[in-house]
């Protein structure tokens, strides 16, 4: 895909009307936002049908001030592709940042001066060029860290459908309030994605294994490039390799997972924000929640192996705060995590300081995956060790109670029957007995002191699964961190997708399409690929994937909870569906955006408690 096919998609000659109103509206003069947008009025003017500009795109030659760059869309009967157009007087000297532009043609438009014209290859896994045009021609268009900044973290496992989508909704988000929420490329980097070379080796028959989306670490950067291009957004966005999970029961087995984390992590070197889990080394039954938590002697005897004489001087030292077996507990059930995290926090410094975009990071390691909720205390050893070893987490994700793709429980009874499998025994009992048996009052208290606990380290709280809550707790989580939250959402855009497609025309392909991938969720189901949750495909005889809007608590949560999963699998016929969804109609891809967009205004509103507008 280095070259465009010689019967380009476009007419020279509206080709020439558009350079002729770039040089009328931008030449001589700095480009800002006011000028895209007087340039945008005029656009339509040009009644141009073989392609549409993007305005917000238009972009000065660093070198060459009086050559141009413009993104344009030419729709086809398949799909539509993007091309980076090069505008420059043909006088300019000859040579391009891009070795695979193809010629247009030189022109006099409107019988003025002779320009030049180029295309070159602009959609989503044309990697090279964006990165090129990101880093060389607007660098304002590269990811940067959020540091305190608020965020709704978007997740994208179809990133060339939702990434314009979640643009569009931040653009109403910024217009409608002044609050820049982007946080716009995320996904897990050891779950949903996985490297470039792992995922050619996939032959989608283990639909748990790593990069069940099939994006790649690498194609999900860039397509963040393309569509903050496409936008126009310079207004900064992060983007977020989240989730580089270690995992193993043996010493073997975890530094084979560490050998892999720091894969994904070389991969991810254009990203700046790193969320790390080693959440599978907490030694849980220090904890005194655990059914079997181990006794004063045996947590004594676990601290002395873990840690040398000196790294015990240091723990009292620094934690004078609380008592000698409070902090033994404490360490034990953190310090073999604590100590893999800082190990994984200066692999992640040493990448980034050989890339060309910014070296800087935000750091965030999670405690969401914990079997147990956090409490202030954990929270604050966690965060005080990891500033007090020089690599401070920026963000700070805690164990809320929070399930994935589900609504929280409201009532009493609710409650209860959401906490009967979990190692929650303190939830019930507070809620009855501190807050007169309001699930949201306790949760906004519990996030409130959590919260204070992350700015004493001028941290920021990550909520992490927060993808089918409601209103209501949104409104929570809002007002118990005044507004400074990282905010995540992954699986919910995927199924408003699924959602569209579910709702096409009984004998359509895009149904049939829908149908058939349910039909491999349930077979891998009956084959027990999804564990445990296998069993919950027997439960329901709907398709139906409930209703957004309430949580999806009346669909069929099987579905809900695993049908992305097959995403990287094999359809029928052997291809993977991922392709096939990559060419969708264009009015699927337009509802499904539709919906993406509204539901990050709706985020925002019920976040921010401020009105948004689209």
């Amino acid at each position: 895909m280095s070259s465009i096919p010689l019967d380009l998609p476009l007419k020279a000659n509206e080709a020439a009307s558009l350079a002729d109103l770039v040089y009328q509206q931008a030449g001589g003069k700095q480009l800002t936002d006011d000028l895209r947008n007087h340039f945008a009025e005029r656009v339509p003017g040009l009644r141009l049908k073989t392609f549409t500009p993007l305005p917000g795109s238009l972009a000065q030659d660093p070198i060459h001030p009086s050559a141009y760059y413009i993104v344009v869309d030419t729709p086809s009967e398949k799909m539509t592709r993007s091309l980076l157009l090069r505008i420059t007087p043909a006088s300019s000297p000859a040579g391009s940042l891009f070795p695979d532009a193809t010629p247009i043609g030189r022109m006099r438009p409107g019988g003025g001066r002779e320009i030049v014209i180029d295309a070159i290859p602009f959609d989503a896994m044309h990697h090279a060029n964006l990165r090129t045009f990101a880093e060389k021609v607007d660098r304002s268009f590269l990811p940067r860290p959020q540091g305190a900044q608020a965020a709704i973290a978007a997740g994208n496992r179809h990133p060339e459908i939702s990434l314009p989508a979640v643009f569009q909704g931040f653009r109403s988000i910024f217009k409608s309030t002044g609050v820049n929420l982007a946080s716009t490329v995320q996904l897990s980097a050891s779950r949903e994605m996985t490297t470039s070379e792992a995922l050619a080796q996939r032959d989608g028959e283990n639909p748990t294994a790593p990069g069940h989306t099939r994006v790649s670490i690498e194609h999900l950067y860039h397509a963040g490039l393309w569509a903050a291009i496409r936008a126009g957004w310079r207004e900064g966005y992060n983007a977020e390799a989240d989730h580089f999970i270690v995992t193993g029961s043996t010493e073997d087995e975890i530094a084979r997972s560490v050998d892999a984390a720091k894969q994904a992590i070389e991969a991810a070197a254009g990203y700046t924000k790193f969320t790390t889990d080693t959440s599978r080394l907490f030694e849980i039954r220090a904890d005194l929640r655990h059914p079997q938590p181990w006794s004063d002697g045996e947590v004594n005897d676990r601290f002395e192996q873990v840690f040398s004489r000196d790294e015990q001087r240091w723990l009292e030292a620094e934690f004078p705060q609380f008592d000698r077996l409070t902090l033994r507990r404490l360490a034990v059930k953190f310090g073999r995590s604590l100590k893999l995290n800082e190990e994984l926090y200066d692999y992640i410094a040493k990448v980034k300081a050989w890339q060309a975009s910014w070296k800087h990071f935000d750091f965030e390691p999670s405690l969401d995956e914990a079997e147990t909720l956090t409490t202030p205390d954990e929270l604050r050893f966690y965060m005080h060790w990891l500033k007090a070893r020089g690599r401070q987490a920026q963000l700070v994700p805690p164990n809320l109670g929070f399930k994935k793709r589900q609504a929280y429980p409201e009532t009493m009874p609710q409650l209860e029957a959401y906490v009967h499998h979990k190692m929650w025994p303190e939830l019930p009992a507070r809620v009855e007995a501190e807050f007169g048996g309001s699930p949201l009052a306790e949760l906004g208290a519990r996030v409130n002191g959590l919260a204070e606990v992350a700015r004493e380290f001028d941290g920021t709280l990550s909520i992490h699964s927060g993808s089918g809550k409601q209103d209501v707790v949104l409104a929570e989580i809002g007002r118990a961190t005044g507004g400074r939250f990282n905010y995540k959402i992954s699986g919910e855009l995927q199924l408003q997708l699924f959602d569209v497609l579910s709702e096409q025309p009984q004998k359509s392909a895009e149904r049939a399409l829908y149908d058939r991938m349910v039909d491999r969720a349930l077979a891998f189901a009956a084959a027990g690929a999804f564990g445990e949750e296998s069993g919950l495909a027997s439960q329901y005889e709907t398709r139906y994937l409930g209703d957004s809007n309430r949580g999806r608590v009346d669909g069929n949560l099987f579905l809900v909870f695993w049908l992305g999963n097959v995403v990287g699998s094999r359809d029928t016929d052997g291809e993977f569906f991922k392709d096939k969804l990559d060419r969708l109609s264009q009015a699927v891809v337009e509802e499904t955006r539709e919906r993406n967009a509204r539901y990050i205004r709706w985020l925002a509103s019920c976040l921010l408690g401020k009105s948004v507008s689209g």
